[in-house]
């Protein structure tokens, strides 16, 4: 059950990153916008950047430094492209959470079992997955 728990973490924990990095994708598409739309999309992801700031103070159990420069008020396209690096920075945080080495652990293990627990001629693995053929043209 543990190892279950862990795993939902984790795939939990990897989509707040990419949520992270889609915030950070618009703020920079906002910043070639006009200025109304600029200020309506910043408004919205600045409010965004301090949930997810606080999650990540939360999650990694240290709290980041207040830094003025780096996520500021104004509506420039300079201010956008700080939110989408301090948007990139809480998802390089939380990535330093992740276990590397289980990732590739599993990947490796489910190549291995499919290839090995194959029941020949007919196609299917016990697990009920139809296997493709190596296509060798």
């Amino acid at each position: 059950m543990d190892v279950q728990a862990a795993m939902m973490d984790e795939r939990m924990l990897r989509r707040v990153i990419a949520l992270l990095v889609s915030f950070a994708a618009l703020a920079e598409r906002a910043a070639g916008r006009s200025a109304p739309v600029r200020w309506f999309v910043l408004m919205i992801l600045r409010h965004a950047e301090a949930v997810a700031e606080n999650y990540v103070c939360e999650m990694t159990g240290m709290r980041l430094l207040k830094l003025e420069g780096v996520a500021p008020v104004g509506n420039d396209p300079d201010d956008a492209l700080s939110l989408v690096a301090r948007f990139y920075a809480l998802a390089a945080a939380l990535c330093a959470l992740l276990p590397l080495v289980s990732l590739f652990d599993r990947q490796c293990e489910g190549r291995r079992r499919a290839s090995v627990h194959a029941v020949p001629g007919s196609g299917r693995s016990p697990s009920g997955w139809m296997l493709e053929p190596q296509d060798t043209s």
